[in-house]
Protein backbone atom coordinates (compact mmCIF):
# COMPACT_ATOMS: atom_id res chain seq x y z
CA UNK A 1 0.00 0.00 0.00
CA UNK A 2 0.84 3.50 -1.02
CA UNK A 3 1.05 6.12 2.28
CA UNK A 4 0.53 9.74 2.19
CA UNK A 5 2.31 12.51 4.40
CA UNK A 6 -0.69 14.83 3.23
CA UNK A 7 -4.24 15.10 1.89
CA UNK A 8 -2.75 16.26 -1.54
CA UNK A 9 -1.04 13.16 -2.45
CA UNK A 10 -4.16 11.09 -1.44
CA UNK A 11 -6.22 13.07 -4.24
CA UNK A 12 -3.41 12.78 -7.14
CA UNK A 13 -3.12 8.79 -6.77
CA UNK A 14 -6.48 8.57 -7.85
CA UNK A 15 -6.91 11.56 -9.83
CA UNK A 16 -3.66 11.05 -11.78
CA UNK A 17 -4.37 10.96 -15.53
CA UNK A 18 -2.54 13.77 -17.09
CA UNK A 19 -4.22 17.00 -17.94
CA UNK A 20 -2.86 17.69 -21.03
CA UNK A 21 -1.81 14.54 -23.64
CA UNK A 22 -0.52 14.42 -26.88
CA UNK A 23 -0.43 11.27 -29.00
CA UNK A 24 -1.98 9.04 -26.14
CA UNK A 25 -4.26 7.02 -27.96
CA UNK A 26 -7.47 7.28 -30.31
CA UNK A 27 -10.55 8.87 -29.31
CA UNK A 28 -13.89 7.21 -29.72
CA UNK A 29 -16.45 8.80 -31.71
CA UNK A 30 -20.02 8.90 -32.16
CA UNK A 31 -21.82 10.63 -34.69
CA UNK A 32 -21.15 14.45 -35.05
CA UNK A 33 -17.75 13.33 -33.46
CA UNK A 34 -18.86 13.44 -29.97
CA UNK A 35 -15.96 11.48 -27.89
CA UNK A 36 -16.81 8.83 -25.48
CA UNK A 37 -13.59 7.72 -25.10
CA UNK A 38 -10.15 6.99 -25.28
CA UNK A 39 -8.32 3.91 -26.79
CA UNK A 40 -4.78 3.63 -25.98
CA UNK A 41 -2.17 2.27 -28.52
CA UNK A 42 -2.36 -1.71 -27.22
CA UNK A 43 -6.11 -1.82 -27.16
CA UNK A 44 -6.07 -0.17 -30.34
CA UNK A 45 -3.77 -2.93 -32.59
CA UNK A 46 -5.28 -5.13 -31.30
CA UNK A 47 -9.26 -3.41 -31.84
CA UNK A 48 -7.20 -2.93 -35.49
CA UNK A 49 -6.05 -7.01 -35.47
CA UNK A 50 -10.21 -7.55 -35.41
CA UNK A 51 -11.87 -5.35 -37.42
CA UNK A 52 -9.87 -7.09 -40.51
CA UNK A 53 -11.25 -10.28 -40.11
CA UNK A 54 -14.97 -8.91 -40.79
CA UNK A 55 -16.24 -7.94 -43.89
CA UNK A 56 -18.07 -5.09 -43.54
CA UNK A 57 -15.69 -4.06 -40.65
CA UNK A 58 -17.78 -2.56 -37.70
CA UNK A 59 -15.35 -0.22 -37.35
CA UNK A 60 -13.32 2.90 -39.15
CA UNK A 61 -10.18 3.17 -37.38
CA UNK A 62 -7.56 5.44 -37.67
CA UNK A 63 -4.70 6.92 -35.75
CA UNK A 64 -6.19 9.43 -33.90
CA UNK A 65 -9.89 8.39 -33.81
CA UNK A 66 -12.63 5.08 -34.02
CA UNK A 67 -15.73 5.75 -35.51
CA UNK A 68 -18.84 3.30 -35.81
CA UNK A 69 -18.94 1.99 -39.55
CA UNK A 70 -22.05 3.89 -41.54
CA UNK A 71 -24.01 0.88 -41.36
CA UNK A 72 -23.96 0.96 -37.24
CA UNK A 73 -26.50 3.39 -36.52
CA UNK A 74 -28.62 2.83 -33.90
CA UNK A 75 -28.39 2.07 -29.73
CA UNK A 76 -28.80 -1.46 -30.24
CA UNK A 77 -26.71 -2.04 -33.28
CA UNK A 78 -23.91 -0.16 -31.26
CA UNK A 79 -24.21 -2.53 -28.21
CA UNK A 80 -24.76 -5.73 -30.28
CA UNK A 81 -21.06 -4.53 -31.81
CA UNK A 82 -19.66 -4.11 -28.69
CA UNK A 83 -20.68 -7.15 -27.40
CA UNK A 84 -19.66 -9.14 -29.84
CA UNK A 85 -16.26 -7.84 -29.52
CA UNK A 86 -15.52 -7.57 -25.76
CA UNK A 87 -16.70 -11.76 -25.93
CA UNK A 88 -14.36 -12.21 -28.98
CA UNK A 89 -11.05 -10.72 -26.27
CA UNK A 90 -12.62 -12.82 -23.41
CA UNK A 91 -12.48 -15.70 -25.18
CA UNK A 92 -9.44 -14.85 -26.60
CA UNK A 93 -8.10 -13.68 -23.19
CA UNK A 94 -6.35 -11.00 -24.65
CA UNK A 95 -6.91 -8.62 -21.88
CA UNK A 96 -7.34 -9.09 -18.36
CA UNK A 97 -9.84 -6.53 -17.44
CA UNK A 98 -12.08 -9.00 -18.99
CA UNK A 99 -11.20 -11.95 -16.33
CA UNK A 100 -13.41 -9.81 -13.78
CA UNK A 101 -16.78 -9.79 -16.13
CA UNK A 102 -19.41 -9.19 -13.99
CA UNK A 103 -22.72 -9.11 -16.81
CA UNK A 104 -23.83 -5.70 -15.39
CA UNK A 105 -24.13 -3.15 -18.11
CA UNK A 106 -22.94 -0.10 -17.88
CA UNK A 107 -24.66 2.72 -20.23
CA UNK A 108 -22.46 4.73 -22.44
CA UNK A 109 -23.96 8.53 -23.12
CA UNK A 110 -24.00 10.63 -26.51
CA UNK A 111 -24.27 14.63 -27.13
CA UNK A 112 -27.81 14.44 -25.06
CA UNK A 113 -27.29 12.61 -22.18
CA UNK A 114 -29.02 9.59 -23.61
CA UNK A 115 -27.33 5.77 -23.79
CA UNK A 116 -26.20 5.66 -26.55
CA UNK A 117 -24.90 1.78 -26.24
CA UNK A 118 -24.09 -0.16 -23.60
CA UNK A 119 -21.53 -2.29 -22.46
CA UNK A 120 -19.98 -5.05 -20.01
CA UNK A 121 -18.74 -2.89 -16.69
CA UNK A 122 -15.17 -5.01 -16.89
CA UNK A 123 -14.83 -3.98 -20.73
CA UNK A 124 -15.15 0.02 -20.03
CA UNK A 125 -11.58 0.65 -19.11
CA UNK A 126 -10.38 -0.89 -22.68
CA UNK A 127 -11.97 2.10 -24.38
CA UNK A 128 -11.30 4.27 -21.68
CA UNK A 129 -15.50 5.21 -21.32
CA UNK A 130 -16.52 7.70 -18.59
CA UNK A 131 -18.52 6.01 -15.96
CA UNK A 132 -20.80 6.80 -13.05
CA UNK A 133 -21.65 5.62 -9.57
CA UNK A 134 -23.32 6.16 -6.35
CA UNK A 135 -21.14 6.67 -3.03
CA UNK A 136 -22.77 6.77 0.60
CA UNK A 137 -21.58 7.88 3.16
CA UNK A 138 -22.85 6.41 6.13
CA UNK A 139 -22.64 8.56 9.55
CA UNK A 140 -23.65 9.21 13.35
CA UNK A 141 -24.09 12.24 15.57
CA UNK A 142 -22.60 11.09 18.66
CA UNK A 143 -23.54 13.71 21.15
CA UNK A 144 -22.89 16.35 18.61
CA UNK A 145 -19.40 14.18 17.50
CA UNK A 146 -19.51 13.00 13.36
CA UNK A 147 -18.36 8.99 13.62
CA UNK A 148 -18.03 7.37 10.27
CA UNK A 149 -19.38 3.60 9.05
CA UNK A 150 -16.47 2.17 7.26
CA UNK A 151 -16.58 -0.84 5.66
CA UNK A 152 -13.74 -3.31 4.99
CA UNK A 153 -13.58 -4.76 1.33
CA UNK A 154 -13.97 -8.79 1.56
CA UNK A 155 -10.95 -10.50 1.31
CA UNK A 156 -12.00 -12.46 -1.92
CA UNK A 157 -12.91 -9.47 -4.00
CA UNK A 158 -11.22 -9.40 -7.37
CA UNK A 159 -10.40 -5.93 -6.80
CA UNK A 160 -9.05 -4.39 -3.78
CA UNK A 161 -9.29 -6.75 -1.01
CA UNK A 162 -9.17 -6.26 2.04
CA UNK A 163 -9.33 -2.47 2.18
CA UNK A 164 -11.54 0.05 3.40
CA UNK A 165 -14.15 1.48 1.61
CA UNK A 166 -17.17 3.82 2.19
CA UNK A 167 -20.28 2.86 3.79
CA UNK A 168 -21.97 1.49 0.31
CA UNK A 169 -20.72 2.10 -3.07
CA UNK A 170 -21.59 1.08 -6.79
CA UNK A 171 -21.82 1.36 -10.18
CA UNK A 172 -25.15 2.43 -11.69
CA UNK A 173 -26.40 -0.29 -13.66
CA UNK A 174 -28.49 0.69 -17.02
CA UNK A 175 -31.52 1.42 -16.35
CA UNK A 176 -31.32 2.34 -12.53
CA UNK A 177 -31.54 5.88 -11.19
CA UNK A 178 -28.93 7.04 -8.48
CA UNK A 179 -31.46 6.47 -5.98
CA UNK A 180 -32.75 3.09 -6.90
CA UNK A 181 -28.68 2.65 -6.63
CA UNK A 182 -28.37 3.88 -3.26
CA UNK A 183 -31.61 1.54 -2.16
CA UNK A 184 -30.18 -1.43 -4.07
CA UNK A 185 -26.50 -1.62 -2.56
CA UNK A 186 -27.33 -0.34 0.80
CA UNK A 187 -29.27 -3.69 0.98
CA UNK A 188 -26.70 -6.02 -0.58
CA UNK A 189 -23.64 -4.80 0.69
CA UNK A 190 -25.05 -3.37 4.40
CA UNK A 191 -28.08 -4.76 4.72
CA UNK A 192 -29.69 -1.54 5.65
CA UNK A 193 -33.44 -1.44 4.59
CA UNK A 194 -35.42 0.57 2.49
CA UNK A 195 -36.82 2.76 5.11
CA UNK A 196 -33.58 4.05 5.99
CA UNK A 197 -31.83 3.93 2.65
CA UNK A 198 -34.84 6.23 1.24
CA UNK A 199 -33.18 8.76 3.74
CA UNK A 200 -29.86 9.13 1.84
CA UNK A 201 -29.58 12.89 0.65
CA UNK A 202 -27.38 13.57 -3.13
CA UNK A 203 -24.94 16.12 -1.35
CA UNK A 204 -21.81 16.13 -4.10
CA UNK A 205 -20.50 15.05 -6.96
CA UNK A 206 -17.06 13.35 -6.76
CA UNK A 207 -15.20 13.33 -10.26
CA UNK A 208 -11.60 12.16 -11.33
CA UNK A 209 -9.65 10.84 -14.17
CA UNK A 210 -7.41 7.79 -12.97
CA UNK A 211 -5.58 4.75 -14.66
CA UNK A 212 -4.79 1.17 -13.56
CA UNK A 213 -3.35 -1.81 -15.18
CA UNK A 214 -7.20 -2.82 -16.95
CA UNK A 215 -6.78 0.71 -18.80
CA UNK A 216 -8.04 4.23 -18.94
CA UNK A 217 -11.27 4.84 -16.17
CA UNK A 218 -12.50 8.81 -16.09
CA UNK A 219 -15.34 8.91 -13.39
CA UNK A 220 -17.57 10.40 -11.64
CA UNK A 221 -19.27 9.46 -7.89
CA UNK A 222 -22.67 10.53 -7.00
CA UNK A 223 -22.35 11.25 -3.39
CA UNK A 224 -25.08 10.81 -0.76
CA UNK A 225 -24.69 11.31 2.94
CA UNK A 226 -26.67 9.03 5.05
CA UNK A 227 -27.43 9.82 8.84
CA UNK A 228 -28.01 6.65 10.49
CA UNK A 229 -29.21 5.94 14.10
CA UNK A 230 -26.93 5.50 16.78
CA UNK A 231 -27.72 2.10 17.98
CA UNK A 232 -28.33 0.83 14.38
CA UNK A 233 -24.78 -0.87 13.00
CA UNK A 234 -25.08 -1.95 9.07
CA UNK A 235 -23.73 -5.61 8.87
CA UNK A 236 -22.58 -7.30 5.76
CA UNK A 237 -24.77 -9.69 3.42
CA UNK A 238 -23.69 -10.25 -0.40
CA UNK A 239 -20.22 -11.29 1.25
CA UNK A 240 -18.65 -8.09 -0.67
CA UNK A 241 -18.04 -6.55 2.91
CA UNK A 242 -15.50 -7.90 5.33
CA UNK A 243 -17.10 -6.20 8.25
CA UNK A 244 -17.71 -2.29 9.21
CA UNK A 245 -16.20 -0.34 11.64
CA UNK A 246 -17.47 2.82 13.51
CA UNK A 247 -14.65 5.95 13.41
CA UNK A 248 -14.18 9.32 14.61
CA UNK A 249 -12.90 11.92 11.79
CA UNK A 250 -9.59 11.98 13.39
CA UNK A 251 -9.46 7.84 13.04
CA UNK A 252 -10.70 8.32 9.62
CA UNK A 253 -7.88 10.69 8.30
CA UNK A 254 -5.39 8.42 9.88
CA UNK A 255 -6.48 5.42 8.20
CA UNK A 256 -6.84 7.85 4.53
CA UNK A 257 -3.21 8.90 5.38
CA UNK A 258 -1.81 5.53 5.94
CA UNK A 259 -3.39 4.14 2.54
CA UNK A 260 -5.98 1.84 3.86
CA UNK A 261 -8.41 3.26 1.26
CA UNK A 262 -9.37 2.08 -2.16
CA UNK A 263 -8.35 5.19 -3.83
CA UNK A 264 -11.23 6.49 -5.58
CA UNK A 265 -13.23 6.12 -2.14
CA UNK A 266 -10.82 8.01 -0.22
CA UNK A 267 -11.88 11.20 -2.27
CA UNK A 268 -14.98 10.45 -1.26
CA UNK A 269 -14.27 10.40 2.61
CA UNK A 270 -12.56 13.78 1.86
CA UNK A 271 -15.14 15.21 0.12
CA UNK A 272 -17.06 14.63 3.13
CA UNK A 273 -14.63 16.12 5.85
CA UNK A 274 -14.33 19.13 3.77
CA UNK A 275 -18.30 19.66 3.67
CA UNK A 276 -18.66 19.12 7.10
CA UNK A 277 -16.31 21.22 8.18
CA UNK A 278 -13.58 18.62 9.46
CA UNK A 279 -11.03 19.68 6.73
CA UNK A 280 -11.19 23.72 6.21
CA UNK A 281 -9.23 26.04 4.16
CA UNK A 282 -7.63 27.42 7.83
CA UNK A 283 -6.49 23.84 8.72
CA UNK A 284 -5.68 22.80 5.10
CA UNK A 285 -2.97 24.26 3.34
CA UNK A 286 -3.47 22.54 -0.09
CA UNK A 287 -7.47 22.92 0.09
CA UNK A 288 -8.16 24.55 -2.90
CA UNK A 289 -5.51 22.36 -4.88
CA UNK A 290 -7.36 19.14 -2.78
CA UNK A 291 -10.94 20.51 -4.14
CA UNK A 292 -9.40 20.77 -7.81
CA UNK A 293 -8.31 17.14 -7.54
CA UNK A 294 -12.20 16.22 -6.08
CA UNK A 295 -14.00 18.12 -8.83
CA UNK A 296 -12.63 17.49 -12.08
CA UNK A 297 -13.76 18.24 -15.12
CA UNK A 298 -14.27 15.09 -17.82
CA UNK A 299 -14.17 15.75 -21.17
CA UNK A 300 -17.38 13.64 -22.20
CA UNK A 301 -21.02 13.38 -22.19
CA UNK A 302 -22.68 13.02 -19.00
CA UNK A 303 -26.29 11.02 -18.14
CA UNK A 304 -29.20 13.26 -17.70
CA UNK A 305 -29.93 11.24 -15.25
CA UNK A 306 -33.53 11.77 -15.01
CA UNK A 307 -34.01 11.76 -18.58
CA UNK A 308 -32.41 8.81 -19.39
CA UNK A 309 -33.84 6.56 -16.67
CA UNK A 310 -37.63 8.25 -17.76
CA UNK A 311 -37.30 7.45 -21.29
CA UNK A 312 -36.75 3.68 -20.79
Amino acid sequence: MVTFTNLLQVVQHCDKYPYTVTNDGARLLLEDNVCVGTILPPVLNELVAYNQTLDPCPFVICDTAVHFNEHITTMDERTKTVETLMNHWRTQQTFSALAGWRNELYAVYGKDGQPAFVMERAATPLFGISTFGVHVNGFVLDQGEIKMWVARRSLSKPTWPGVLDNCVAGGIPYGYSTKETVVKECDEEANIPESLAQHAKNVSVVSYYTTSQYGLQPETEFVFDLELPLDYQPTPKDGEVECFYLWTLDQVKESVLRGDWKPNCALVVVDFMMRHAYITADNEPDYIDISYHLHRRLEFPCPKIALAIKSL
